[in-house]
Order: C-alpha cells, then sequence, then structure tokens
C-alpha cells in the first residue's frame, strides 16, 4: 500500500522555519500541493508537515553550503513485507523487544550532473512484539562533501511491524560542486534503538 507525502521545498533561514513550522503544517494540511519558495537559494531549510493514514510526520532539512539553492522532493514510502514475514527472515523473536535493522541503502542514480536529482532509498524492517504495535521512527538522511554537511533529511513516522522502503528525492542545483557525496543513513526510535548504514554519489562536471 503506497502513501505519499506531498512535501514543499522551500529555503529560509533555519531560524524562520522553526519559528514557522505550526503555520506551515496548517497550510501543509489545507493545501498539500502548495510549493514553497523552491527558489529563493538562501541557506536554511525545508519544512513540511502532513497527515498520511493516520501516521504524522514533518520532514524538516535542506541543503546546505555548495548544495544551496537545491530543492528537497517528495516522500515516499512503501510497506515491502508485513510483521509475520518479516519476522521469519530474521528469526525475531517478542522476547527481543524493538528492533530496527536497514537492509540496504542506495543513491539512484550514482553519477549524475549539476541540476539533476539524486534518489535516496532506504529498506528496513521494524521488529515489533505484536501487529498491533506500532513505533515512532526517525529517520535521517545526512549529506557530506569533503567531510561538511551539505545536506539533511529527517522525518518521525510511526510505522507498524515489517519492512519498509522509503525515498527522499534531492534535486542539486545547477552550481552542485563536482566530487563524491558520502550520505548516511539513519532509523532510530525513542528508546535508542538505532541502525545506521552508508553509501554515496559522485556528481560530474
Amino acid at each position: 500500500m503506497k502513501k505519499v507525502l506531498c512535501l514543499a521545498a522551500g529555503f529560509v533561514f533555519l531560524s524562520a522555519v522553526l519559528a514557522g513550522c505550526a503555520g506551515m503544517n496548517q497550510a501543509m494540511r489545507e493545501n498539500p500541493k502548495t510549493t514553497i519558495g523552491a527558489g529563493t537559494g538562501v541557506l536554511g531549510g525545508a519544512v513540511v508537515g502532513g497527515i498520511v493514514g493516520g501516521r504524522r510526520g514533518a520532514l524538516l532539512g535542506g541543503l546546505l553550503g555548495g548544495l544551496a539553492g537545491g530543492a528537497v522532493g517528495h516522500y515516499l514510502d512503501e510497506q515491502e513485507k508485513g510483521l509475520a514475514q518479516t519476522s521469519r527472515e530474521y528469526g525475531y523473536s517478542p522476547r527481543q523487544g524493538i528492533r530496527l535493522k536497514i537492509e540496504t541503502v542506495r543513491t539512484n542514480p550514482t553519477v549524475l550532473g549539476p541540476g539533476e536529482t539524486v534518489n535516496v532509498n532506504m529498506t528496513y524492517a521494524v521488529l515489533v512484539p505484536s501487529a498491533d504495535r506500532q513505533v515512532l521512527v526517525h529517520e535521517t538522511r545526512e549529506i557530506l562533501m569533503n567531510g561538511a554537511v551539505v545536506g539533511q533529511a529527517s522525518i518521525d513516522i510511526s510505522r507498524d511491524g515489517g519492512t519498509w522502503r522509503s525515498t527522499v528525492p534531492l534535486t542539486l542545483p545547477a552550481t552542485a560542486a563536482p566530487g563524491r557525496y558520502r550520505v548516511f543513513a539513519s532509523v532510530e526510535t525513542a528508546g535508542g534503538v538505532k541502525d545506521i548504514e552508508e553509501t554515496s554519489f559522485r556528481v560530474t562536471p
């Protein structure tokens, strides 16, 4: 069952973003297809909010430094397997409590040019003691270039047990510097259960 969170890509100073979260979230709920300030080109983050199928999520972050002026696209997630199948594959027992395990983190394409879009895909297992149990998962994708953070996108979203796939598209600015960009993707619960994996993509001149 596919569920899409329509995300606005906007760039404002971080302090202004945080101060205006409530109003922007309300606006997005009323006008989920609205795009906010994608062409402003200033440092800061994109913030959106919405309610999809009873699950809450607000994507926070943006592209900074050498990637400032790019855009964060639509967040997409899909449950690939149910809890029973995922539990069998991991040999999971309810006595183990809540567990998270990233299966894959990939970028698509792995090589692209300035102005093009890279999708950061993550597949991970959510293992919970019972089928009626949900867990709030904090997903983060952090992009680094030469050791400096140039982008970050994170979302808090309630998950049923099972295997989930999520995607965050990042459209690079026309001025994106060539080179290798490292991507660190992580999932974490409020109780401190966490997993992290790394991938990368390359920007060519």
